[in-house]
């Protein structure tokens, strides 16, 4: 018997970066390839062929008895540059049969891939089924950009899984946390991906809607009149180098702005796919760019690829995340395991070693004035919500390995979008995925700040960082914040 079916609407993540919960809606359906899309982008966008879907909601109402029945329910479609669907997440909680049976049917529907600057592009669409009158109806709910803020804030509910440790946040009412949103300042867009303060105290940031600057009282967006960007571009990445030079990678190319001027710094090789993921600047004037096609570096001017005796130990040549350190080693993350190049070239491969980061994609490094690295872990094995193999982990001065997560510590939840060091105050700010903002002592105080007892707005917290007064910048879901000591 077909029960009713209820709708919630739930936005956990919409941004495009691969190594976040990738899924709109509650339910995750697992099998999906959730690498690099973008939220129902492109012109023209991802679309179904009509006479396949009609197909669909012919054979469901002829399969079921849907009289009496009333409902909604949401699917989240990813379409690939091929046009090949995947149905990654959806609102029914209670596993109905035709739930099932929709699932089955988008996968084998022939689509359309959305289209931008002229290419294919893999994008999430929203197909919304309708019960009503005893008959099944559905279509494609486009995302309207200029409302998108509003729903997302609807979902404010912080998600905690550690509930044995108790948060009293004492640390709490020595903070002032400010908010800046688009209906209280210039904004492009509440959900912010990367903030990152420059040595002036600038600001750069960026949404899903466009890239601003913020001089501490005005928002200026970064427009083809003032930038290489569109006012609706979005950077998968912004770094600042020694010079304070500013880094920002979009999809497929990389700008640097040297204060005066902007320098197109795309690496030839992957000037035709768009494949940067991420970039990187280290103490040492070099340049990381992590691609699709390997990791160039950048230095004195000149590209160059890993070696090819690294190369071949590499466990996938897609990488998203690098990190140079102190002692000059070379950490990689990739999507398929991590590895380390020291300062000799040696190399260590860590899906061969018993490490926290065995079976783990590294995708953020931060490193305390003691010389202990922090690795935030991606589990590209086991994706879901709750994986304790995440976390994040320590390697000490002296080489010993340490896995913190919400099951031997404080810490909230283990998806974690970034870390940073804050020296100030000899303490580790938490970006988590569904949290909010977490502060970690080093010893036994975790703190959490979300929607529900501070200021900050959304639980989903992207990236963070600090100015040279020690205010702490995040960007998140529901606009940018800034933690300052009072």
């Amino acid at each position: 018997m077909l029960t009713r079916i209820l709708f919630v609407l739930t936005f956990v993540s919409i941004c495009s970066t691969p190594l976040l919960s990738q899924n709109l809606f509650k339910v995750k359906v697992e099998g999906c390839n959730t690498d690099r899309f973008c939220l129902d982008c492109g012109s023209p966008k991802a679309s179904y062929d009509e006479a396949g879907f009609s197909g669909i909601i012919s054979s469901l109402n002829s399969k079921y008895n849907l009289k009496g029945v009333r409902g909604r329910i949401a699917f989240q479609v990813l379409v690939d540059s091929l046009g090949q669907p995947c149905v990654l997440s959806h609102t029914d909680e209670s596993k109905n049969r035709i739930t099932l049976d929709i699932i089955q049917y988008l996968n084998t529907c022939r689509w359309t891939a959305a289209i931008d600057d002229g290419k294919s592009v893999r994008s999430s669409v929203n197909v919304i089924f309708s019960i009503g009158d005893g008959r099944l109806t559905g279509s494609i709910e486009r995302v309207d950009q200029n409302n998108l803020s509003a729903n997302i804030r609807s979902f404010d509910t912080p998600v905690i899984y550690n509930k044995r440790y108790k948060y009293e946040n004492p640390s709490l009412g020595t903070y002032d946390i400010t908010v800046w949103q688009a209906e209280n300042s210039g904004l492009p867009q509440d959900l912010c991906r990367n903030a990152v303060i420059d040595k002036d105290g600038i600001l750069w940031c960026s949404t899903i809607n466009g890239m601003a600057t913020f001089d501490g009282s005005k928002f200026t967006r970064l427009t083809e009149s003032n930038s290489p960007f569109k006012a609706t571009q979005m950077a998968s990445s912004i770094a600042l180098d020694q010079d304070d030079n500013k880094w920002i990678a979009t999809a497929d190319k990389v700008f640097m702005f040297d204060n005066k001027k902007w320098n197109d710094y795309t690496p030839e090789e992957t000037k035709a796919d768009g494949s940067i993921a991420s970039v990187t600047c280290t103490p040492f004037g070099e340049e990381l760019i992590c691609t699709t096609k390997g990791l160039f570096i950048l230095k004195g001017g000149h590209w160059g690829l890993l070696p090819d005796q690294v190369i071949k130990q590499l466990p996938t040549s897609d990488i998203d995340y690098a990190y140079r350190d102190r002692q000059r080693r070379l950490w990689i993350g990739t999507f398929k395991g991590s590895i380390m190049i020291d300062s000799n070239q040696q190399v260590t491969v860590f899906n061969l070693s018993e490490t926290p980061l065995k079976g783990t994609s590294i995708t953020g490094i931060a490193e305390d004035d003691a010389g202990n690295l922090y690795f935030s872990l991606y589990d590209y094995i086991n994706k879901g919500r709750h994986n304790p193999n995440e976390g994040f982990a320590i390697l000490s001065g002296d080489g010993k390995w340490r896995h913190v997560n919400d099951e031997n510590s404080g810490l909230p939840s283990d998806h974690i979008n970034s870390l940073l060091f804050d020296p100030f105050e000899h303490l580790l700010w938490i970006a988590s995925n569904e949290s909010g903002l977490v502060r970690w002592d080093l010893k036994d105080g975790w703190e959490v700040y979300h929607s529900k007892n501070s200021g900050v707005p959304n639980p989903l917290v992207f990236d963070l960082s600090q100015g040279s007064k020690g205010n702490i910048y995040a960007a998140t879901n529901g606009g940018i914040i800034r933690i300052s000591r009072k």
